[in-house]
């Protein structure tokens, strides 16, 4: 298995250091789901033409990093001394355009892939798995291959590989022609380095098989699970994520929202200089059941029931927490406290407030301190300038740890809205007008208040490394039948 992984790393990997010559139009496919069965559980396929357009992306990318160089002469270095193989003459002839792995189930730790390519010089591809086995030591740890419909078959045990072939003889359709695979690969899309499909039905008889007594009850209010995506890709503006779940819910998840979304008003409240920005939408009596919960029936848990049912009421509509730079010090830390503040929207009817009030009175047995910030009363427990404020602010609940969270609230100026680093971060990832919640961060801005916590800077290497690096923004979103989350690293 050692050896496998190896090979994998020379074969994918090493498809970096190719990415800086070629053309421009070549695109990844999935050629060997021809010959894969279709009751594969799953599969992967990963961009290995150094030609393609997307890996002139990546290669235009990692050329904003100042090592680039010295990371691509490592990797040809390492490959020299663990297998004695030369990037130009062993492994570069020997890349094809595609590398797949199939699973022919998830049984014995894994091991029962196999990887498929179709390398652009037999014979060098030969020499590399020769060398390759060569330079391990425990033959246990070596692979075997065999040349099956065009397509040469990589496994660490023969007895894979002819299980593998024997199925693909056998089957009835291969996995290319299985309707949930076709579906799973026309949303993920053809502009990717990486794409991945796992048979959803496959997972939930694996987990009727293993899950027990107490979890099969379950899985059949659970619903459908029909396949879940994973997809891995590059623009110009830097490199994204998406993993799709499809199904159909079942009665588990009766009473919950299935809409498309919120938009995110809250948006408008954040001041600008907001560093960490994470928006959630709560729903009506979301925690009204948990006494009914056999866990809380235990005292030790009972006593947080009641607590969270009235936290929920606070938070069952639109929430955001961000954290910015801080003005406050308190005696027993060296630096300025960053401001954390949430603010929540529960909607007419509820007082945030007065809940939170009840809540600091009984749990914390004393009442809060009232104060006036800039002419708006606050409730507070805190000393220094540091601790618990929360006020009423248009409607809203606003929870802070200093009091400059209230003032930027109360007058923020500009709002992360508006913000140009954040309205590039929104553009560059597709981030849609309505999600589930997303979560977007600052990169470039936080580095300076990192290194300020940590009194010191950061060493050259990273710190030139790191400057590329803008921002990340994650978010979910709902279409018929599927949840998708997505992640985007933005680089300039």
């Amino acid at each position: 298995m050692q050896m496998m992984r190896r090979l994998t790393g020379v074969l994918a990997a090493t498809a970096l250091v190719a990415a800086g010559c070629g053309g421009t139009t070549a695109r990844i496919g999935a050629g060997a789901s021809d010959i894969v069965p279709a009751s594969a559980p799953a599969f992967l396929a990963i961009d290995t033409d150094s030609s393609s357009s997307q890996w002139q992306t990546i290669n235009r990318l990692a050329g904003k990093f100042p090592d680039k160089q010295k990371g691509v002469d490592a990797i040809k270095t390492d490959l020299s001394k663990q297998g004695k193989l030369d990037w130009a003459k062993d492994v570069k002839p020997a890349l094809g355009k595609e590398l797949d792995f199939a699973w022919l189930d998830f049984e014995n730790n894994g091991r029962n892939f196999v990887a498929l390519a179709q390398p652009s010089d037999e014979a060098k591809f030969k020499e590399l798995i020769a060398k390759a086995n060569a330079s391990e030591t425990d033959p246990t740890n070596h692979v075997v291959t065999d040349k099956f419909r065009g397509w040469e078959v990589v496994s660490p045990e023969q007895a894979t590989i002819d299980r593998f072939e024997q199925a693909s003889n056998s089957a009835a359709k291969p996995l290319s022609g299985e309707p949930t695979f076709k579906q799973s690969m026309d949303r993920l899309g053809g502009d990717s380095v990486v794409r991945a499909y796992v048979n959803g039905r496959f997972l939930m008889s694996l987990a009727r098989k293993y899950g027990g007594s107490q979890v099969r009850p379950y899985l059949d209010k659970v619903g459908t699970l029909d396949w879940i995506g994973l997809r891995v890709g590059a623009t110009s503006d830097g490199v994204g994520l998406d993993a799709i779940v499809h199904g159909t819910a079942g009665k588990l998840f009766k009473g919950i929202p299935t809409s498309s979304g919120f938009k995110p008003k809250l948006l408008g409240t954040a001041p600008a200089n907001a560093l960490l920005y994470l928006t959630f939408h709560g729903t009506k009596n979301m925690f009204s059941g948990l006494q009914k919960n056999a866990l809380f029936n235990d005292p030790a848990y009972g006593q947080f029931a009641k607590p969270l049912q009235e936290i929920g009421r606070v938070l069952q509509g639109e929430n955001a927490i961000y954290v910015r730079p801080g003005t406050s010090r308190s005696p027993s830390v060296p630096f300025v406290i960053p401001e954390v503040t949430l603010v929540a929207a529960p909607g007419a009817g509820t007082d945030g407030e007065a809940i939170v009030d009840r809540l600091v009175k009984r749990e914390l047995g004393a009442p809060p301190q009232a104060l006036t910030i800039e002419g708006t009363p606050v409730h507070a427990m805190a000393s220094n300038g540091v601790g618990l404020y929360y006020a009423d602010i248009d409607g809203k609940l606003v929870v802070t740890d200093q009091p400059g969270g209230i003032r930027g609230v109360k007058d923020r100026g500009e709002s992360l809205s508006q913000s140009e680093s954040f309205k590039d971060a929104a553009d560059a990832s597709g981030l849609p007008d309505q999600t589930y919640g997303f979560l977007y961060v600052d990169i470039h801005s936080s580095v300076p208040l990192v290194e300020k916590l940590a009194r010191q800077h950061l060493p050259a290497e990273i710190g030139r490394n790191i400057k590329p690096l803008r921002s990340a923004v994650e978010y979910a979103v709902a279409h018929s039948h599927e949840l998708q989350v997505s992640f985007f690293l933005r680089l300039k």
